[in-house]
């Protein structure tokens, strides 16, 4: 649905701004048209609509200095729309046949994983899930963009919503519950 992502963002943002500054202030301007243009173009696909409005409402988080970089559950810096290109790339390459080409990485952990965007042609299109360089897909997983944020922005704001699942989807037990925690004005994940 369009306008739910930057709805959603929007909220996020006030949050940040209010209990997470240091966060808050790593959000990049919005992606500008060109730039989401050459993102298309790098991945040779159109970019899924949730995606490109995220992009529209901040173009990642600043990771110079890797304080307060961390935004989304369980503990990833969104990438910018240049950063999107050349990691997914990167793992494309790497990975080979085990990266699908339909898969685009749009948030990092800093420590070689991230969250994947499934843009496949069938279900489970949209779906997101976390990516680990050793072991491959794993942990938490997502039906779709607005779900994470939706998350998010529950968690956030002491409310309980559970949206999150685990990868395979026939794991045994539901995932670990998550929680926000802020320190010195930066946001961090707990899981558990």
């Amino acid at each position: 649905m369009s306008g739910d992502v930057t709805s959603l963002s929007t909220q996020i943002a006030g949050w940040l701004r209010e209990n997470a500054p240091l966060t808050f202030e790593k959000l990049n301007p919005p992606a500008d048209e060109p730039a989401l243009a050459e993102l298309a173009s790098a991945l040779n696909t159109e970019l899924p609509a949730d995606l490109s409005e995220l992009l529209r409402n901040f173009d990642g988080s600043d990771a110079r200095d890797v304080t307060g970089v961390i935004l989304l559950p369980p503990g990833y810096q969104v990438m910018g729309s240049s950063e999107i290109a050349s990691d997914t790339r990167q793992r494309a390459s790497i990975w080979g046949d085990a990266w699908q080409p339909t898969w685009i990485a749009f948030g990092n952990d800093l420590c070689g994983g991230c969250l994947v965007l499934d843009t496949g042609p069938q279900p489970p299109y949209g779906r997101i899930f976390q990516f680990d360089e050793i072991d491959g897909p794993f942990g938490f997983a997502w039906g779709s963009l607005t779900d994470l944020l939706t998350e998010m922005l529950a968690l956030v704001e002491g409310r309980a919503v559970r949206l999150a699942h685990r990868i395979p989807y026939d794991y045994p037990r539901a995932p670990d519950p998550l929680k926000p925690v802020v320190q010195n004005g930066e946001l961090e994940w707990e899981v558990g």
